[in-house]
């Protein structure tokens, strides 16, 4: 008898259709898997044997042929048990074949017939519904992910025996039990998560504070250097509690980006909390990026719509950062691959921080590094890397009777309250002047004629600059973008000749990039 099961197996960040079918014929008792199966599915025979055992239903005894259609399509992962599982069932004729009319599955086993998640379940929910599925079979953990598919029929059991109780009772729409092995979550654990700590109020970062303002309102990429301690981490690390809140089709993209990585924590829900993304120096273009045989996203792909934050840029190998430089410009990551080409979305803010020289202390007494040294250190990163980020900030360590004021006069919150709401009167200007709503950082040279409003003796001011600092094109159009930008914060409409001056602020060290020689320290200035 021949039986077919509906089921779907991910590639990239979405879910490609897959018909599971299952046929027994006489001959010796065996599983027999087809159709592109990688390992993990090759070992789902002995799964879903033990499941079947364990759960009370009857094992077959002649030969069994699994195929997964289409066989050209590379298939992976442990979310076909359930499907072949259901399959047997139906060809066996344990279970009427118009119980699975119609639905999807998608699901591992234990050997004791227990469900457990997979991921990617949402890219496969979204699949189902656009399929016209009349519903989907998953685990109870994966319950309240797949439930975020408005108007999909979700039926979630903890064991595959419930599941089948369901399907013979008819009952599609069932609400799961947690499961008793799961412990219970804590309710105040995403509070703690989405709290982040105030801005520090400290005197001798106040630039450094109107960098991180810059950057959240208009999305401009930000590169800070500055010596060990003096707080690049810290500040970075503020950057996501100050940009705007997702609206309902973002937080469904980044969560479903979250569900194929395979992330914990995915399953509460909907992620309302925008990422912050902060790999270690030491990590690999493939993981920096994404990759694989069936490609999965990397740190900047689940970065996308949050912050990516490289720590240490300096030592990063510079073969892996200069992948950066496209998708940074394009806000989509291409991988090209033999078998597959994928598109993974990765609009991020990118915040960088290095220290200015390998010890961390140019231009203190301390530092001990050669001139060779310190120019070896920065050709690490790349030019055309460098010319990419809008913002330039050198930081100082603060004194400490500044640290002491700060923490007397509890004056952070108050900091952190007002740039909250010029941040957001600057988004509304964007919003109502920019087409499509998009940032400052997306404008066009065209949006920038449009929608820039520059005074005409700031355009001239603009092009002394240009032929002064030696400026690319790229470069000097970002510096009007953040020019535009920094006139939002202030409220006003019209870009100035201050405003341009504001932002040449923010690009003290293009010179110095240029001859791969360290930013000067305003100590050794």
């Amino acid at each position: 008898m021949l039986a077919r099961c509906l089921s779907a197996s991910l590639l990239g960040i979405d879910a490609r259709p897959v018909t599971v079918e299952v046929d027994l014929a006489p001959g010796l008792p065996g599983l027999h898997l087809v159709g592109l199966a990688d390992t993990a599915i090759q070992e789902s025979r002995e799964r879903v044997r033990s499941a079947l055992r364990n759960s009370g239903f009857r094992g077959p005894l002649v030969k069994v042929v699994v195929n997964l259609a289409p066989a050209d399509l590379r298939k992976e992962g442990p979310c076909f048990d359930l499907p072949i599982a259901l399959g047997l069932l139906i060809a066996s004729g344990q279970l009427d074949s118009p119980c699975l009319q119609d639905l999807w599955s998608a699901g591992e086993l234990g050997l004791d017939g227990r469900l457990r998640p997979c991921r990617g379940i949402l890219a496969i929910a979204c699949l189902a519904k656009s399929q016209g599925a009349r519903g989907l079979l998953v685990a109870a953990e994966d319950a309240a992910e797949a439930s975020l598919v408005k108007g999909l029929k979700v039926t979630a059991a903890a064991s595959l025996k419930d599941l089948v109780n369901l399907l013979r009772a008819g009952d599609l729409v069932q609400t799961p039990a947690r499961p008793q092995h799961q412990t219970p979550r804590d309710p105040c654990a995403a509070a703690k998560r989405s709290a982040a700590p105030a801005p520090l109020n400290l005197p001798a970062q106040h630039l450094a504070r109107q960098g991180l303002a810059l950057a959240a309102a208009g999305g401009h990429h930000l590169l800070m250097v500055g010596p060990p301690g003096c707080g690049k981490t810290l500040l970075a690390q503020q950057l996501p509690g100050l940009l705007p809140p997702l609206d309902d089709a973002e937080a469904l993209e980044i969560t479903r980006l979250h569900s194929i990585a395979g992330l914990p924590g995915r399953r509460e829900g909907l992620m309302r909390q925008r990422p912050f993304r902060a790999p270690h120096h030491s990590a690999s273009a493939a993981a920096l990026l994404g990759g694989g045989a069936n490609p999965k996203p990397g740190e900047l792909s689940l970065a996308h719509g949050g912050v990516l934050f490289l720590d240490e840029l300096g030592e990063f190998p510079r073969a892996v950062l200069d992948q950066l430089r496209q998708p940074l410009e394009a806000g989509v990551l291409m991988l090209s691959r033999a078998r597959v080409r994928c598109a993974f979305p990765c609009k991020v803010t990118l915040v960088a921080a290095t220290n200015p020289c390998p010890c961390g202390w140019n231009g203190d007494s301390r530092c001990r590094c050669s001139e060779s040294q310190v120019k070896r250190y920065w050709r690490r990163m790349s030019g055309p890397l460098l010319d990419r980020i809008d913002l330039q900030l050198r930081l100082e360590a603060p004194a400490a009777d500044s640290l002491r004021q700060m923490i007397e006069e509890r004056r952070g919150a108050i900091a952190r309250e007002t740039m909250h709401t010029t941040i957001e009167m600057a988004r509304r200007q964007m919003q109502q002047r920019n087409p499509e709503g998009c940032s400052n950082r997306d404008l066009s040279p065209a949006d920038l004629r449009r929608h820039g409003a520059f005074q005409s003796d700031t355009l001239t001011s603009w092009e002394q600059v240009m032929s002064v600092r030696r400026l690319s094109l790229r470069s000097g159009l970002k510096l009007l973008k953040v020019s535009r930008t920094i006139a939002d914060l202030a409220g006003e409409r019209d870009v100035t000749v201050e405003h341009l001056a504001t932002a040449l602020c923010f690009r003290s060290f293009d010179e110095q990039i240029q001859e791969g020689s360290a930013p000067v320290s305003h100590r050794a200035a």
